[in-house]
């Protein structure tokens, strides 16, 4: 191996104060990047095409504003039970903010109390059970090695990496900026760089892609051995330019056959390759699930920071707007607003249901019982939707693709 892919990595950066934290844990943290190399065809998450050193360092005082105006959230105590310590930079594209811009916005995680007191930034979020970066493929062979030795002395342990396709023709079509070959390069770099905890994401289900082309993807996938991946079935967004062209006639979906088709394939290759499929679309080595998905799963109280993002603290959402910070005329920074809403009984019950019967864990029987109609639970366990696994009962995994129809008889 070359001396540049063993070259040590950059100083730690230090801290210069750090404000007292007395907590057990802090809820699982989300930002989101709003900044994007291209508007993706199937996307209507928020984003701006922008790459201005400008946009970017008023978007980090902006956030970190907003770190400053929540320390209360997030420096708060958590149960035992619950106590998972998780950020998440998600977008949007991550990887197109530099090093320096992300330091600034992590530091800021860190001196609001939400980790524990320490000299040095990597040490202080070494205490995250789990820091995931999204990246796309083409900034990481771009940026290179030392990109990627940044992020790590950042702290990140987890590199999640939008590949979608290993077929050039169905990238393009999706207004990706990378290639298959780019691909294959940007997991090489992460890998060089010692990234032990790589997540890529794959998408099926669009009607040009055949059953040939999906099943191509997936060996290339595994030829990888990445240690998590997840697989989304396309979906059409309202705001996104995939509904423009269905609304136009200019793109026909795929059928549910099709769509079947290819997420059992996905299923079987994955788990004879030891993959444990445990979540509808989420696919890991044994010792490598999401922590910080997970935690959305389980309702786990979280915080959203950032143009955009979502917060659930007990029984209230919260959500930013989705509006990049502008300078004023006289200087100041106009930020996002916060809008909120209580989620009533009934509310938390759907939720109950809906995100744990994702999952391979499901929910406990009696809590299940208590939150749907027993006569309906019963049949389902019958026609083998539901399964009993122990104390719990979930959809089994033949049934996950029919999961959302199963879940509307529940609630």
């Amino acid at each position: 191996m070359s001396q540049e892919y063993t070259r040590s990595r950059p100083t730690p950066l230090r801290l210069s104060s750090a404000r007292p934290n007395s907590c057990s844990g802090s809820p699982v943290i989300y930002l989101h990047v709003p900044f994007c190399g291209s508007f993706c065809t199937y996307c209507d998450f928020y984003s701006e095409i922008c790459r201005t050193s400008q946009a970017f360092n008023e978007y980090a005082d902006a956030v970190i504003a907003e770190i400053h105006s929540r320390q209360e959230e997030l420096s708060m105590n958590m149960s035992a039970k619950d106590a998972v310590n998780t950020l998440y930079i998600g977008g949007g594209t991550p990887s197109v903010l530099p090093l320096d811009v992300l330091a600034r916005i992590v530091k800021a995680v860190v001196l609001s109390g939400a980790l524990p007191p320490v000299a040095e930034l990597v040490e202080a979020t070494s205490h995250f059970d789990e820091f995931t970066v999204e990246v796309n493929p083409e900034d990481i062979v771009e940026k290179g090695h030392e990109y990627v030795h940044g992020l790590l002395a950042l702290g990140v342990n987890r590199i999640s990496m939008g590949i979608q396709s290993f077929d050039d023709g169905i990238l393009r079509w999706m207004n990706r900026r990378h290639d298959a070959a780019r691909a294959v390069e940007a997991f090489r770099i992460l890998r060089e760089c010692g990234v032990r905890n790589i997540s890529i994401d794959l998408i099926f289900g669009l009607s040009q892609l055949t059953d040939e082309i999906w099943n191509d993807t997936i060996e290339k996938a595994l030829c990888l051995v990445p240690e998590h991946i997840s697989a989304y079935q396309l979906s059409i967004e309202e705001r996104s330019a995939l509904a423009k062209m269905v609304a136009d006639g200019r793109y026909v979906e795929a059928t549910d056959e099709q769509c079947r088709r290819q997420y059992d394939a996905l299923c079987h290759c994955l788990g004879r390759s030891g993959y444990h499929h445990y979540e509808i679309s989420n696919f890991a080595k044994p010792g490598f699930e999401a922590i910080h998905n997970s935690a959305y799963w389980r309702r786990v109280p979280y915080i959203g920071l950032g143009p955009g993002a979502h917060s659930l603290v007990g029984n209230v959402r919260s959500w930013n707007s989705q509006k990049l910070p502008q300078m004023a005329s006289n200087g100041s920074l106009t930020t996002y607003s916060r809008s909120s809403e209580v989620l009533s009984p009934e509310d938390i019950r759907v939720e109950k249901i809906m995100l744990s019967l994702r999952t391979d864990k499901g929910l406990k029987a009696t809590e299940l019982y208590s939150l749907a109609d027993r006569s309906v639970i019963d049949t389902l366990l019958s026609e083998s939707a539901l399964e009993v696994h122990g104390t719990r009962i979930r959809i089994p995994e033949d049934h996950l693709f029919t999961s959302d129809e199963i879940i509307r008889e529940l609630i």
